[in-house]
């Protein structure tokens, strides 16, 4: 008799869009997240390039490409001749200047839009790794950006250095998740981001200042948890933080001045001149700052109220130093911003966790389920929106073509563009006083051979009686015309907008004549013009 075997049953066959879905799939919540960071890009991206010391940094590194060595005074103002000058941020000015050559000023634009993309990429990285909250770590590095919203209209060798703190939080968030058989990767990392951040930009202090917080704050953890004030001794996680600190603070010394550039970071805010621009002041409540700053404030208070969850000393010291760095300096809330999110943004996800078992939200959940649900039609809408804002955004002009854009769409309102080219068509002689804002825009595409009086650049760089008459002037208070005397300036340039009394002093003034006026600056020259000064000579 034969026996009949029946043959196993196959499984079930797994639909084809099944497989694609979970492996290539994305969710809705993931596909808002990209379109927030789309917007961030087009909105960069479309900055008008501003009139400040931007384009003093242009000149500089334009300079060091040309000479092919450091400046060691300012090359450009004159009456800053004799004072040393520290190129803090000589490797970014080369890179503007790379990208500021040629015809194209839009490559500028470019540059700081992919720079403040890829920053604020690695901080929602970051914060992801703290929470493994995808929404929760882009709602807070969107927290961070509109706190610091007030440092991103000016494109400047800054945008480098909040890169490097971005990928510096990254390390140090990860290198406490780091693995034993790669734990010689961290510090190396470290080491080689301070590096870089202390040749882009002067603001590789504050870097240095997180990790003292980083280093510090555990060992007042370690003696808090054990009762024991030298606790840390024994503390291997202290250990390697100190391992880290030590190799910034070897990275950051190669640089063309070694450790020196430490010791006069420190005290460059200290220069007298500094005491009169308006991002060194003090925070004030009612500047554009002070909103921000308190409303983060506020925030913090109701999160640390609200959170079961132990604040660690690191926390505290980094909020402590640059809420103080803030107060002190307002402009040192371009490196609070993403630290405050840091520090705050675990509380945040505690609390959240907790509301999530509460049957309202649970409810809410269930409802919008289907939408979590990976699909790979979320991701072709994905795609479809990153190639929207590629063919959007003026960077994809070199790839898809298109007319450029007008000049007064490229650079900021304030730009004299008029004024510049009345300079060149009427080349004026000896010195010119012109609104520092101004002279970085001058020294880089005004006539070749001007010589202003004052740049952004060179605010510390000048005798204090220098800067002290340039204000008398800039300002037109009484004796005005004794200071423009003393100098033999023969030529003023002065903004309609924000010298409104130097314009109106220089129409009233019997000895002197407006040549050009528009709606942004006006170019007056004496009736009787003084003898010109040689160069190097008030």
């Amino acid at each position: 008799m034969s026996t009949t075997i029946a043959p196993k049953a196959l499984p079930d066959s797994v639909p084809a869009a099944h497989v694609v879905s979970a492996k290539w799939g994305m969710a809705a919540p993931q596909v808002f997240v990209v379109a927030g960071f789309c917007l961030f890009f087009l909105y960069h991206n479309y900055l008008p390039l501003f009139h400040s010391d931007l384009w003093g940094h242009v000149a500089y590194g334009d300079w060091i490409l040309t000479h092919g060595r450091l400046p060691q005074e300012d090359p450009f103002t004159e009456l800053a001749a004799g004072v040393p000058l520290t190129a803090t941020a000589w490797l970014s000015q080369v890179l503007l200047a790379l990208a500021g050559r040629g015809t194209d000023p839009e490559r500028l634009a470019h540059v700081f839009a992919a720079i403040g993309l890829a920053s604020y990429l690695i901080l929602a990285r970051t914060y992801f790794l703290q929470t493994r909250w995808l929404t929760l770590s882009a709602a807070g590095t969107f927290a961070a950006f509109l706190v610091t919203w007030s440092r991103h209209a000016v494109q400047r060798p800054e945008n480098f250095g909040l890169f490097c703190l971005a990928v510096l939080l990254w390390c140090v968030i990860r290198s406490d998740r780091r693995d034993r058989a790669d734990s010689w990767r961290w510090p190396v990392s470290i080491g080689l981001t301070l590096a870089l951040w202390a040749n882009l930009h002067g603001s590789f202090i504050v870097g240095i200042a997180v990790l003292v917080c980083w280093v510090t704050g555990r060992a007042i953890d370690a003696a808090l948890l054990s009762g024991r004030l030298l606790a840390f001794f024994r503390d291997a996680t202290f250990w390697r933080r100190l391992w880290c600190l030590e190799f910034a603070l070897l990275g950051s010394c190669f640089n063309p001045y070694g450790f020196d550039l430490l010791l006069q970071t420190l005290v460059f805010p200290t220069h007298p001149n500094l005491n009169s621009v308006l991002e060194w002041f003090p925070l004030e409540m009612k500047s554009l700052e002070g909103l921000p700053m308190a409303l983060s404030w506020v925030m913090t208070g109701v999160v640390l109220r609200l959170s079961q969850r132990r604040m660690s000393a690191v926390e505290v010291l980094w909020l402590l130093v640059l809420n103080a760095a803030v107060c002190l300096r307002v402009r040192m809330i371009a490196w609070y911003g993403p630290i405050w999110i840091l520090a705050l943004l675990p509380h945040v996800a505690e609390i959240l966790s907790r509301a999530a078992d509460s049957p309202a939200l649970t409810s809410w959940q269930t409802r919008f389920a289907a939408w979590t649900q990976p699909s790979i039609h979320w991701t072709a809408v994905t795609v479809l929106l990153v190639w929207m804002t590629f063919a959007f955004a003026p960077i994809s002009r070199p790839v898809l073509g298109g007319t450029p854009r007008r000049a007064d769409q490229v650079f900021s309102h304030e730009t004299p563009l008029k004024v510049t080219r009345y300079l060149h068509d009427h080349p004026p002689s000896g010195l010119v006083f012109a609104p520092q804002w101004w002279g970085d825009w001058l020294t880089w595409r005004g006539p070749s051979e001007i010589r202003v009086m004052m740049t952004t650049n060179a605010i510390h760089l000048a005798p204090p009686q220098v800067w002290q008459d340039y204000l008398t002037i800039s300002m037109a208070e009484p004796g005005w015309e004794q200071r423009l005397d003393r100098y033999r300036i023969n030529t003023v340039v002065a903004s309609v907008e924000l010298q409104p009394e130097l314009c109106r002093s220089l129409e009233q003034s019997p000895d002197w004549r407006i040549e050009f006026e528009d709606a942004v600056g006006i170019v007056a020259r004496r009736k009787v013009l003084k003898s010109v000064a040689l160069r190097g000579s008030p």
